[in-house]
């Protein structure tokens, strides 16, 4: 039988403790204001879409509370889970929940937007996926081939790629749930601490765990690099208009629709 070192046992001392720790403070403290409640909380949003920044922020209440969160990813909920995260808001299911009533949130940005800034973000990215080589680029990576082509085809390539998942994903999504706030990046991006007041006033905390909250929004600003550094990029709402040809936005219309006008970021076809 192997033996456990001093580190291995310091180790797992570490992990029983922060259970402890965890169990402890979710018995002793609460973050809501109705105090005898402790509702299931939900997250609903996409990559390149501030995915990372919220669930830092949200995470930062959540620690502190002794709370839990858990990834959805087409798995039920536990019943002990306080804050279901949805990186993909696709893969969400009401059914996951079981019978929880819960309090969710759910973020969109401008799907033109995102084609530049999924661009950019995949000509350097460490993700496994980006830098495996596909038989459909001759061999080449996703990266490897964005790097290889101009910047004009490579927007195209990240415009199929993107509207194929995330645009579509937009268009399936029911905006009238009324468990959900609706948020838009954009606004989260243009004033960070009024967005973040009007969700955690949506998710019922009450002031002390508010303030801790704001104070990590400080903390975590995307004006500062936010949760990771050299992730988040401006988040400039518009940046599609410096960047996009007349064949990009062509394309896009052929793709998608009327789609940003049902979203209401433009208000005619014509745009």
């Amino acid at each position: 039988m192997p033996k456990t070192g001093p580190k291995q046992s310091a180790t797992a001392l570490g992990r029983v403790g922060k259970h402890v720790h965890q169990r402890f403070l979710r018995s002793t403290t609460n973050p809501f204001v109705d105090r005898d409640h402790r509702p299931l909380l939900v997250h609903c949003g996409y990559h390149k879409v501030g995915t990372v920044w919220f669930r830092q922020v949200l995470l930062s209440v959540m620690r502190t509370y002794g709370l839990r969160q858990q990834e959805g990813k087409n798995a039920d909920i536990r019943p002990d889970t306080d804050l279901a995260f949805y990186a993909n808001a696709g893969t969400f299911e009401r059914s996951q929940l079981g019978s929880r009533a819960f309090r969710g949130t759910h973020v969109i940005r401008d799907p033109r937007d995102l084609v530049v800034s999924g661009y950019e973000y995949h000509l350097k990215t460490t993700e496994a996926w980006a830098l495996r080589p596909e038989e459909r680029y001759g061999g080449q990576s996703f990266q490897e081939h964005l790097r290889s082509i101009s910047e004009h085809d490579g927007l195209m390539v990240e415009m199929e790629r993107m509207t194929a998942s995330t645009a579509a994903a937009f268009g399936a999504w029911d905006f009238h749930q009324d468990e959900f706030l609706e948020l838009r990046f954009e606004d989260a991006v243009s004033d960070e601490q009024a967005t973040f007041e009007r969700v955690f006033r949506w998710y019922g905390f009450n002031e002390a765990a508010m303030d801790i909250g704001l104070a990590a929004v400080d903390r975590l600003s995307l004006k500062r690099g936010g949760a990771l550094p050299n992730h988040a990029r401006s988040g400039r709402a518009g940046e599609w208009r410096d960047r996009l040809a007349p064949e990009h936005v062509d394309r896009f219309k052929a793709l998608t629709g009327d789609l940003v006008v049902r979203l209401g970021y433009e208000t005619t076809p014509a745009w």
